[in-house]
């Protein structure tokens, strides 16, 4: 935990000095506004696939620091090219939560994020922003690493639970809200018609300790899945809706009658008084920035001591008249910021570097590592994610590393601080994956079983066709008795033949094959997306179905079509037209297309 403690020091000796953490140049590049159209596309492009892996998914790939940095760089381009600017730009949005075919709720106004950044910056930003001609009264809370909701009482009752969403319209769940000991059903003492209140849902960590120990099988990340989960799922597990707390932090509603609320700490003793838990003791009156960075010092070292979650620390201004002075953005209040923490690190040594096999079938370079212990768990292996990444980090076994949590949850290797010898037969000379054929492995065979098994699954998964009930193990015995040969063979399979597969029940059977039968009818977009080519994403393929008239189309696109196209797009097109031409690509679009699906000239990747 040497490094974690360096890290730490790091950033408050930069707070110490007032100075900023080496941020982006001030300067607009020299490049045709062709080429910036063309970087900010790909930066909002960046940023909408972590916005849909943190929000949606809730698995982040990339550090709140690197997120930070993409978005800081899209602010920077736009403010150079304004008319470049795109209307649903993520600089003017609210990333979003609402999963697929939820109940959506209206705001009673719009639920913002907040400007933030692994250091002082956002903080700084916000006092220059509030000038220095009067003295002006801040309040600082903890950052509480949840998901945050908004809760609408009519003449004292709940009556609406919604997430953030997309900042506009939230996901209702206000029947699992019900079922939760941490939310009160009922305002007490004296209260007006209307009263709406945001804060955030939090997994209690002592009571999270508990349910994982009395549910091992439990398979939450992190305490935020866990409340993510919990909303989301359809019948929450009452054990789990009874480790959920909510930490208020804003009434919307202010116009009180016959009693005026000015301030939002006057806000937040009336909540107190409505019957909602309040600890003032996590509610501080600063004046100055060194007031502030003490606080954060004070949080930072006292984290693992607090009963939720947090990654920082939220500074906002308490009078509220000088709130609606300041203004709001489209993406977040002008009155607020938020100073994260650095990630959580440790040091460790690579005992030796394995190959997997990922969704796509490509192998993925894994360090196996000497057990640390990092956010509450045990790590013992670190995804490379690339070949490419072995090269940058220089790494192989017997290093000594530096390894962080991604966004608190996804182990990652930071650096590398002590390079083992590299001489032949120690082992710890790097050992390079072959580059493989985009068609690799698109039926079963002894060599490639593993690969296979990896791309029907992802086929079959939430994030291909969604198959009910064809897990990995299952689809595993059904390639085993030869009825799954390639991808095509699954629409294929018999009632009878499923049944007969030990494993499989016969009403088993016959939901796979029901749910197989609904899944040959989905969109040409989604069977594409299905297909796993490496490098050709969900969004890539929605925003290629935009653009093209039809799937034989894009196939037969030419070097004048793709020229129209942004340059990730136009690699997209040629990376699809390489598989679908390749040998192995050809024969399963022919297999797919005798099924009916993907039929010529369909309507294209729709």
């Amino acid at each position: 935990m040497g490094k974690t403690v360096s890290v730490i020091l790091f950033y408050l000796a930069l707070s110490a000095l007032c100075l900023p953490i080496p941020a982006l140049s001030n300067e607009c590049p020299r490049i045709s506004t062709s080429e910036a159209d063309t970087k900010i596309k790909t930066l909002a492009n960046d940023i909408r696939y972590h916005n849909q892996l943190y929000y949606e998914k809730a698995q982040p790939e990339i550090s709140d620091a690197e997120y930070d940095r993409l978005f800081a760089a899209l602010v920077h381009m736009e403010s150079c090219f304004p008319a470049l600017v795109a209307s649903d730009s993520p600089t003017r949005q609210v990333g979003s939560d609402v999963s697929a075919g939820s109940k959506k709720v209206a705001h009673e106004k719009p639920m913002l994020s907040l400007s933030s950044a692994s250091g002082p910056q956002a903080v700084e930003q916000l006092l220059r922003r509030l000038g220095s001609g009067e003295t002006v009264s801040l309040l600082v809370q903890p950052k509480v690493d949840g998901v945050p909701v908004e809760l609408i009482y009519v003449a004292g009752k709940l009556v609406s639970a919604a997430t953030r969403g997309d900042g506009r319209f939230g996901e209702d769940v206000t029947g699992r809200v019900r079922d939760i000991g941490g939310i009160l059903l009922q305002l007490s003492a004296t209260f007006p018609e209307r009263v709406v209140v945001r804060g955030e849902m939090y997994a209690d960590l002592p009571l999270m300790q508990k349910y994982n120990l009395a549910h091992p099988t439990a398979n939450y990340a992190s305490p935020r899945h866990l409340v993510a989960g919990v909303l989301q799922s359809r019948i929450p597990d009452p054990a789990a809706l009874a480790v959920l707390r909510l930490f208020p932090f804003e009434l919307v509603t202010i116009d009180l009658p016959g009693d005026q609320v000015r301030t939002d700490r006057e806000a937040l003793n009336k909540l107190s008084e409505w019957g909602f838990t309040v600890d003032s003791a996590h509610t501080h009156p600063v004046q100055s920035f060194s007031d502030i960075q003490a606080i954060y010092r004070s949080y930072l070292a006292g984290r693992d001591q607090q009963p939720f979650a947090m990654d920082g620390i939220v500074v906002k201004v308490d009078d509220l008249m000088q709130r609606q002075r300041t203004g709001e953005g489209e993406r977040a209040p002008f009155w607020a910021a938020a100073w994260k923490f650095p990630p959580e690190s440790a040091r460790t040594q690579v005992i030796k570097i394995l190959w997997t096999v990922g969704r796509t079938g490509r192998r993925t370079p894994v360090a196996e590592i000497i057990p640390v212990r990092l956010g509450g768990a045990q790590v013992s292996r670190i995804s490379l994610h690339s070949p490419e990444k072995i090269t940058w980090l220089d790494i192989a076994a017997g290093d000594q590393i530096v390894v962080g949590l991604v966004g608190d949850v996804i182990p990652q290797v930071l650096e590398v601080v002590g390079r083992s010898a590299r001489y032949s037969g120690s082992g710890a000379v790097r050992q390079e994956a072959p580059e493989q054929a985009l068609d690799v492995c698109l039926s079963d065979s002894p060599g490639c079983r593993q690969q296979f098994l990896a791309k029907a699954y992802f086929f079959a998964s939430k994030s291909g066709l969604t198959v009910s009930g064809l897990g990995r193990t299952r689809l595993k015995k059904l390639v085993e008795a030869g009825l799954v040969t390639d991808l095509p063979s699954l629409f294929m399979l018999q009632e009878e033949a499923v049944a007969a597969v030990p494993g499989f029940s016969r009403a088993s059977a016959k939901r796979i094959i029901t749910s197989l039968h609904l899944a040959s009818h989905s969109e040409p977009f989604k069977i594409v997306t299905a297909l796993g080519i490496a490098g050709v994403g969900t969004k890539t393929v929605q925003r290629l179905n935009l653009q093209f008239s039809s799937f034989d189309e894009l196939l037969n696109a030419d070097k004048e079509r793709l020229k129209t196209l942004s340059a990730r797009d136009a690699r997209a097109v040629q990376t699809m037209q390489r598989f679908f031409h390749s040998a192995g690509g050809a024969d399963l679009l022919t297999k797919i297309r005798d099924l009916g699906m993907l039929p010529v000239r369909s309507g294209g990747v729709r």
